[in-house]
């Protein structure tokens, strides 16, 4: 179970980092400004749940 949590979390926090490139590129577009702050926004707190799911969750194999 805990390696599922980890795929899923890392797959979160490159999702997020990706999204909030796209939200970058949106704020330069006058049309798409508000729309591209929210995604940012939201984007960070992706990232931010993804990467503490992966940290919380992650374990050196080999080391007790």
């Amino acid at each position: 179970m805990k390696d599922t949590l980890v795929t899923i979390g890392i797959l979160l926090a490159i999702i997020s980092a990706i999204a909030i490139l796209v939200g970058f590129i949106m704020i330069f577009f006058e049309s798409r400004r508000k729309l591209g702050l929210k995604v940012i926004l939201f984007s960070i707190i992706g990232f931010i749940i993804g990467f503490g799911t992966c940290f919380a969750n992650f374990s050196l194999r080999g080391m007790h």
